[in-house]
């Protein structure tokens, strides 16, 4: 794909939001707000709105100081990007990026919304810096979803066996969802339905409804979020899960 420069690319997006759901993150969230930031600074120059949404969602730690220092040194560093923060007491993470997409879809309430695009990520979760400039070229050249892959930068608290179980079975997945790296135009999230409020699968349940209305889905297989290798889940049947359930099943044959 072309990289046309500011000054020749469409001007089909108008403004660019990112929602990133946190709980109890206070050792990540700040490498996962940098990395964003970065990812925006791509995108100077091209006259859009940008806003980050950080929702806070049933969080008894210090993600909230963390957040709210991060959000006062974006103010002295630049004006380009707006962050907000949302709260929420549900431990819900669909709920919590249907509340983030909301607040952006509220703040750009007279902005066409086929001319919004709306993202998500993780808040233990770094984005490459040309994340979302990949994604609004995408939408310029007529894509309705954009869904990337991960990388985990971890492994050391997996057993070996089960980096190499996964990464061999994720790499011949075809067209992996992942709502720690997931775009969408928001005329046809708002058509869908937008997040339903599942503790796990929202990603994978959006993007059902999107492709069942006829939306344009691509699958990037070229950027990689770095995501967490944690043990202990945040969302009941997430990532997390997914990867004890392989180191689990490599015990017990070990066992056996």
């Amino acid at each position: 794909m072309s990289n046309p420069s500011p000054a020749t690319r469409r001007t089909v997006t108008m403004a660019v939001g990112v929602v990133m759901p946190v709980h109890n993150e206070e050792e990540l969230l700040d490498a996962a707000l940098t990395s964003l930031e970065m990812a925006f600074a791509e995108l100077s120059g091209w006259g859009l709105q940008q806003r980050v949404v950080i929702v806070l969602d049933s969080c008894v730690d210090e993600s909230a100081r963390v957040a709210k220092h991060w959000i006062h040194q974006l103010r002295r560093r630049q004006r380009t990007l707006k962050a907000t923060i949302v709260t929420s007491s549900h431990r819900n993470v669909g709920l919590a990026r249907q509340l983030g997409c909301s607040a952006l879809l509220e703040r750009w309430a007279d902005v066409d919304q086929a001319r919004i695009w709306l993202a998500t990520t993780d808040a233990d979760s770094r984005v490459p810096q040309d994340w979302l400039r990949t994604q609004v070229l995408r939408h310029e050249a007529g894509v309705d979803v954009w869904c990337g892959r991960v990388s985990v930068v971890d492994w050391s608290n997996h057993l070996v066996e089960t980096a190499t179980l996964w990464q061999s079975a994720y790499e011949a997945e075809p067209q992996p969802v992942h709502g720690t790296s997931l775009g969408f135009s928001a005329k046809m999230y708002c058509a869908a339905g937008g997040f339903r409020a599942l503790h796990s699968g929202e990603d994978r349940a959006l993007r059902r409804e999107l492709a069942n209305i006829g939306a344009v889905v691509h699958y990037d297989s070229s950027l990689r979020v770095q995501t967490s290798g944690r043990r202990k889940a945040r969302a009941p049947l997430g990532f997390a899960h997914a990867l004890n359930v392989i180191g689990s099943s490599l015990r017990l044959s070990a066992q056996g």
